[in-house]
């Protein structure tokens, strides 16, 4: 996809929520998990897709199984990206972000704008090479 950005270290809010840096250029690291390259659990990485065009994941949903995914020196292979709604991501959440798994790399955006909200997200996984 040819995307190059800056990664800055997130967190998540008292809620569990999850929010991208404000930047749509910039990808968010959550720092409580996993680091890429780790050897067990998932390091997620979050990012904007932006309607207008210009976010930095604004793509994400085209990457496909074996296609590779590079975060500075490390590779990974994605295994699957899939579209799944805010309450199937909600359900899915011990899986999707699991912190016992083998390392693996875990990138989340949002899909679906409605007019008013983003109803869905896209999440790519994808494993080291």
């Amino acid at each position: 996809l040819d995307v190059e950005a800056p990664i800055v270290k997130i967190e998540s809010s008292d809620d569990r929520v999850l929010t991208p840096p404000r930047d749509p250029g910039v990808v968010g690291w959550w720092s409580e998990g996993a680091a890429p390259g780790a050897a067990t659990g998932s390091a997620i990485l979050v990012g904007h897709a932006v309607r207008t065009g210009g976010g930095v994941f604004n793509d994400i949903g085209e990457l496909t199984s074996g296609d590779t995914v590079e975060v500075g020196s490390l590779t990974y292979q994605v295994s699957s990206t899939e579209t799944l709604s805010k309450d199937e991501v909600a359900q899915r959440a011990e899986e999707l972000f699991d912190q016992s798994v083998r390392g693996r790399l875990v990138i989340v955006t949002c899909a679906d704008w409605n007019g008013e909200v983003w109803q869905s997200n896209i999440i790519t996984i994808a494993e080291p090479v």
